[in-house]
């Protein structure tokens, strides 16, 4: 599950009250808490859970047991699952019975922890990945170009997008051979969207394609990429006006590839379709 993110882990000693325990679960909001020796605070002793609580709060309020320590009741020897492992959570917890798994990594010869993946969080992947498939459903037939001064614009653009749309990219030196302007814009008139990666590109040349393309009666959507790094001042101010409008989406990089996707599926649509 590729969408799949641990929760931060909250600790307590394993010499913590059982009350004191309950009380920092309740205010982080979790269902667990990872016992730590007090003694060595990054060795893992055990995982105090809702079900643990559930099996023994008969026993505490017998004995009126809420200041014993939460080693008492703890499961000892947790199930953990190493962090490059991520993907088989959902079958160790499914195989255990488990609600809870600590996700661990190995620095310097020890164990860290990682974080902890619960069935709340597995959901939450679940959602994610329904949705990122629903967003690709709706890029069937769909025609992107993409023009990128520099290979590696290219290449970015190529891993972004080759999954997901009828993909068109402009593979040209540009340093020596650049297409006219409206040879890019005789390209680009019969796809459904225009990637410009501006790096590299001299301001003349892409504010050219721009203005050509957005002068077009029928044209497509246009996105904008671009690094901050490689831009002057006066351009990144003009691009977040740009981005203001409904026109143009504008996307610094690193490129947020869900909501880029999202806005992609948006522009696609027809009621938003330009006139």
């Amino acid at each position: 599950m590729k969408n799949l993110r641990p929760s931060p882990a909250i600790s307590v000693a394993s010499n913590t009250s059982i009350g004191e325990t309950l009380r920092i679960m309740r205010e982080n909001h979790v269902g667990s808490v990872l016992v730590n020796s007090y003694s060595h605070p990054h060795s893992l002793e055990g995982i105090f859970t809702e079900r643990d609580l559930l099996k023994w709060i008969p026993e505490i309020e017998k004995n009126r047991a809420w200041d014993k320590a939460i080693a008492t009741i703890m499961t000892k020897n947790p199930v953990t699952l190493d962090l490059p492992d991520l993907d088989r959570a959902a079958e160790i917890m499914i195989e255990k019975g488990f609600r809870h798994v600590p996700i661990v990594y190995r620095l310097e010869g020890a164990i860290r922890v990682a974080g902890v993946v619960s069935m709340r969080d597995l959901f939450k992947g679940l959602v994610a990945e329904r949705r990122e498939r629903k967003v690709r459903d709706q890029f069937l037939g769909k025609r992107v170009v993409v023009l990128a001064h520099e290979p590696s614009g290219r290449d970015l653009q190529k891993r972004l997008l080759k999954d997901h749309v009828d993909l068109i990219v402009i593979e040209r030196d540009f340093d020596q051979n650049p297409p006219g302007v409206l040879e890019v814009v005789s390209e680009v008139m019969a796809s459904d969207l225009l990637v410009l990666d501006l790096d590299q590109f001299q301001v003349e040349y892409w504010v050219s394609i721009l203005k050509a393309v957005l002068a077009q009666k029928h044209r497509p959507h246009v996105f904008v990429v671009y690094d901050p790094v490689l831009q002057e001042s006066k351009s990144i101010v003009a691009l977040k006006k740009l981005s203001q409008g409904s026109v143009v989406q504008v996307f610094p990089k690193p490129v947020n590839l869900l909501e880029y996707l999202r806005l992609m599926e948006r522009s696609f649509k027809p009621s938003v379709k330009n006139p």
